[in-house]
């Protein structure tokens, strides 16, 4: 079983394919997994844009999303694989971490965005933290092709 993360960035259509690859060739069986974003830190604010935030707009995204990973997963579905969408919310590097565990992933198949300096040393690069820390094989997708 192969557990694919997107982020429904540029990078996803390529983690994706790479996965549903993977997948194939060990069995057939792919869950996309989506790690949305928590609460925001100011309540009552949203903190990209400051604007009024409320549970409905938040219960809408996360709906928006899960749409996001079942489009995602029809076309694989009809090429024979058996694909589960998963959307989870927590910090993202753990949370893929513990769902790669609790399913008894195989592979763990994610992009890394490639974020050097200030934006690496301040956030982190969930690529490099997942695959220090996955006992089990993790395959990094960049986001721009060779």
């Amino acid at each position: 079983m192969v557990l694919a993360c997107v982020d429904f960035s540029d990078a996803t259509e390529r983690v994706v394919s790479q996965a549903a690859v993977l997948a194939a060739a060990l069995g057939g069986t792919l869950h996309l997994l989506h790690v949305a974003a928590g609460e925001p830190v100011l309540a009552g604010y949203d903190k990209d844009d400051l604007s009024s935030f409320t549970r409905d707009d938040r219960a809408d995204q996360l709906l928006d999303e899960r749409e996001q990973l079942r489009r995602l997963a029809k076309p694989l579905e009809a090429q024979g694989l058996v694909v589960t969408p998963l959307l989870a919310m927590g910090p993202t590097s753990q949370k893929i971490l513990d769902e790669a565990d609790r399913l008894g992933a195989a592979f763990v198949v994610l992009g890394s965005h490639g974020h050097r300096g200030l934006h690496h040393l301040l956030v982190g690069d969930v690529a490099e933290a997942v695959l220090h820390k996955a006992p089990m094989p993790v395959v990094i997708v960049p986001v721009r092709p060779r």
